[in-house]
């Protein structure tokens, strides 16, 4: 992190995707992606799709005449989360099923509610 009375005046952000654990491999790289000027010592990465299997992040200090040297890669994987519903604890409202979700707001007694109304109004 710079000192307050620090010369820097920007960093330099660049991330690549990689199917492997570890440093980057010299066969088979892919292009670094730059994200450039920022100004504070926090960023969120947008954009980034579950289960990617890892990716390389590296970081690089500029002032207004010269950038100096990238930090070392760090590699992160965007995990899946993979998570399930469970019918027998789901709201009364919700039907869940294997292949979906339905919301039903009346907790199916709609048809039953509806008419009641009708034949009052008539």
């Amino acid at each position: 992190m710079p000192e307050e009375d620090s010369r820097i005046d920007h960093f330099v952000l660049e991330y690549r995707k990689t199917n492997f654990d570890g440093l980057p491999r010299l066969k088979g790289e892919q292009h670094w992606e730059l994200v450039d000027y920022i100004k504070a010592t926090q960023y969120t990465l947008s954009g980034l799709k579950f289960d990617t299997k890892y990716m390389n992040l590296r970081v690089q200090a500029c002032n207004k005449a010269v950038a100096g040297e990238y930090s070392d890669p760090v590699t992160l994987e965007t995990k899946a989360f993979v998570f399930s519903l469970d019918s027998t604890s789901s709201h009364l409202n919700l039907k869940v099923e294997d292949t979906y979700v339905e919301w039903d707001p009346t907790g199916g007694k709609g048809q039953e509610k509806i008419k009641g109304k009708e034949n009052k109004n008539r």
